[in-house]
């Protein structure tokens, strides 16, 4: 039975293309890359919790870790990563930059604490925490 110039069979490939295409946009929403894990924790300096400031977490190649780095954003003595941005677990390099907190337009997260430092830091292959105290 044909109406208006269609028939039943010439809707048939739409359809399939269309299932098609659902498919791919929804497979394209999946992650790719390693999985990451989110990580928190506290900052201090010399007792008291640091104010600004951001930790670099970078996976440690000379340790046999690989993949993406991550950052932390600290603010009032506390860090996290962003969702879905976190940590790879393992060996980690984590630096950190501690600031004081009283940004200005030259220097966002104001002035620096302390010298950046860097250290070696083992972590798990889940969401967890990690707390820093300075140097």
């Amino acid at each position: 039975m044909v109406a208006r110039g269609y028939s039943y069979t010439m809707c048939r490939p739409s359809a399939v293309c269309g299932w098609v295409l659902l498919l791919f946009v929804v497979g394209c929403g999946q992650q790719r890359g390693p999985t990451r894990y989110d990580l928190s924790g506290s900052v201090t300096y010399r007792g008291q919790p640091v104010p600004s400031g951001w930790i670099f977490l970078d996976p440690d190649s000379s340790r046999g870790n690989s993949g993406p780095g991550s950052v932390g954003t600290i603010r009032d003595g506390r860090y996290e990563t962003a969702p879905g941005e976190g940590t790879v677990g393992g060996p980690h390099v984590a630096t950190v930059n501690g600031r004081d907190g009283d940004p200005n337009a030259e220097i966002p997260g104001g002035m620096p604490l302390f010298a950046p430092y860097s250290m070696n830091i083992d972590l798990p292959k889940e969401s967890s925490t990690y707390d820093f105290n300075g140097p």
